[in-house]
């Protein structure tokens, strides 16, 4: 049986360009884990990973096509918001070139959205919900002792559905009320797998996950070397889950809530470090967890054994993960760094109180600004998650987000502080936030659109002065990638001084506090009006300093 392991096309989206809670980092070696799991059980697999390849949909398309023994093919689908129907349509024609295809969805979008796909979409066969490597053993397995039968398709789940855009979903080659496809023996219920019985029903059972990740085989690398061409870091998944139960974050949720945080050894990490740096001489490595840490005393331990680890053995490696603020404590810190620890992302989420406790966060501001200050004392500069604006957001909490900003000094160039002053928070089907607003929220009329919840801020002022803001830094990350020549260190290109950049960052953080304070003293009636002629106002003044940017960079060429 021919099986094949697709991490698809990423569709470009120029509206939502610099969102990427949609495609977690923990699911970044779902797909080498899967491939080792299947091969380690004497399974033959194929990875197609067109992200990386930079196929189109066409290229990948004629790629699967041309494998005429193809059986399985499972697909790492990612939310991709307008154009996530463009996935499904290139799973369409696969279908419709071999309708005996079994096609399988796999990772977050698919676990929380999985009832809607089985239903929308016949040509999708089956759905993994939560974690993937196993149930996808269980469900080759499966196809290689099953046959394949008629099934009955239910009215309710015609291919093309009548009230849909034909261009969404474009019918099989077969239309009508039946089908070949490969379906599983009579009583075979694979956990973990979603899919639908002879009859049509959609039929689930969860599976318990992984506990002790050091039985995982190390994950499948076989285009280390073009990540590398690419400049693409060596990812490490150390842990999954998180002990955190954030409002924001469909994490443990994805894992069925029954198991949270889990943890590689430091042994067990540290071997598959040292072997990719023997191997393939690679020298930086990121970890893919959302919470390196893990909880407590435990979890600092287990940090630093692995840095001892490192430092005794003499590797000469650099690495970065992501953390919570009250996991950053001097002792472990100072021990990572001297072991490579560089580059730390931070979930600080806000500098407002009252906004952390909505989150759920258990911490505060101010350990927010403490764990900065300690990470600066070791000389490494974080990055952030930071929400400006949420559902229950005011006017207030705008304000003490903006002046915890300034405070901490993390708006440093033109584009980190575009996405600061305007990251919203998302609220995804699978996160606590989800089912809490899930009643009085607006959900667009498409297949896809109960995955997303699009709601305005209560409070109708913070809610205006979003829309301003939003729309400001949008246009401002328009314009920063065509004048900086997409480079993606803007201080790094020469034509422009730090002066210059700090003049932009400068303009963008001014106009931000002097709207802002309309709003705060109510000067103003945020109408269409007002937010034509302010939106113009300040865009003109970005791009005539731009202009000025580019008109000196020519003067500099003679």
């Amino acid at each position: 049986m021919s099986i094949v392991l697709l991490e698809h096309p990423r569709l470009n989206n120029s509206g939502r360009c610099e969102e990427v809670v949609n495609a977690p980092l923990s699911a970044c070696l779902f797909t080498g884990y899967i491939a080792s799991v299947l091969r380690e059980n004497k399974l033959t697999v194929e990875v197609a990973n067109a992200h990386l390849y930079d196929w189109s949909i066409d290229e990948t398309i004629t790629h699967i096509i041309s494998n005429k023994q193809l059986q399985l093919l499972c697909v790492h689908t990612v939310y991709l918001w307008e154009r996530t129907k463009n996935i499904f349509d290139m799973l369409s024609t696969l279908k419709t070139a071999n309708e005996a295809l079994h096609i399988n969805l796999y990772g977050y979008f698919p676990t929380f959205a999985y009832k809607n796909i089985l239903t929308d979409y016949p040509l999708v066969d089956s759905v993994t919900v939560g974690e993937p490597e196993f149930t996808t053993l269980d469900l080759a397995r499966g196809i290689i002792s099953g046959n394949r039968i008629s099934t009955k398709i239910p009215e309710s789940n015609t291919l093309l559905k009548k009230d849909r855009n034909p261009l969404s979903c474009p019918p099989l080659a077969n239309p009508g009320n039946e089908v070949r496809r490969s379906v599983f023996p009579d009583g075979m219920n694979i956990a973990g797998l979603a899919f639908r019985d002879k009859e049509g029903k959609i039929v689930f059972t969860p599976r318990p996950p992984i506990h002790n990740l050091d039985q995982l085989p190390y994950p499948c690398r076989q285009d280390v070397t073009l990540c590398r061409k690419k400049g693409i870091v060596t990812y490490i998944q150390g842990s999954r889950g998180c002990y955190g139960h954030c409002a924001f974050c469909y994490l443990n949720p994805f894992y069925g809530q029954t198991s949270l945080w889990r943890g590689r050894s430091a042994n067990n990490i540290f071997d598959e470090i040292f072997k990719l740096h023997t191997k393939y001489a690679i020298e930086n490595f990121y970890f893919s967890d959302a919470n390196f840490f893990g909880p407590g005393k435990y979890g600092s331990e287990r940090a630093s054994a692995l840095a001892d680890l490192i430092l005794a053995n003499g590797l000469n490696i650099r690495f970065g993960f992501e953390c919570r603020v009250n996991d950053i404590e001097e002792k472990t810190i100072e021990k990572l760094v001297l072991a490579g620890l560089a580059n730390v992302f931070l979930g600080l989420e806000s500098g407002d109180d009252n906004s952390l406790k909505r989150f759920k966060k258990h911490t505060t501001s101010e350990e927010n600004k403490k764990a900065i200050r300690l990470l600066r004392n070791y000389g490494i500069e974080p990055t952030f998650g930071f929400i400006m604006f949420e559902p229950y957001a005011t006017i207030q909490s705008i304000r003490n987000n903006f002046e915890f900003l300034k405070e901490t000094g993390i708006m440093t160039s033109p584009e980190v502080t575009a996405h600061l002053l305007h990251h919203r928070q998302t609220v995804f089907e699978g996160t606590p936030a989800y089912q809490s607003m899930m009643q009085s929220q607006t959900k667009l009329d498409d297949s896809f659109s109960p995955y997303e919840i699009f709601y305005k801020i209560k409070d109708s002022q913070a809610d205006a002065f979003s829309v301003i803001i939003t729309n400001i830094c949008k246009d401002i990350l328009a314009l920063l990638p065509q004048t900086f020549v997409e480079c993606n260190d803007m201080v790094s290109d020469t034509r422009f001084d730090y002066p210059l950049l700090k003049k932009l960052n400068d303009a963008l953080i001014t106009a931000f506090e002097d709207i802002l304070h309309k709003f705060e003293n109510a000067s103003i009636v945020p109408n269409g009006e007002y937010f034509y002629s302010t939106h113009n106002e300040i865009i003109n003044n970005i791009q005539s300093l731009l202009l000025h940017a580019n008109a000196l960079h020519e003067i500099k060429q003679i």
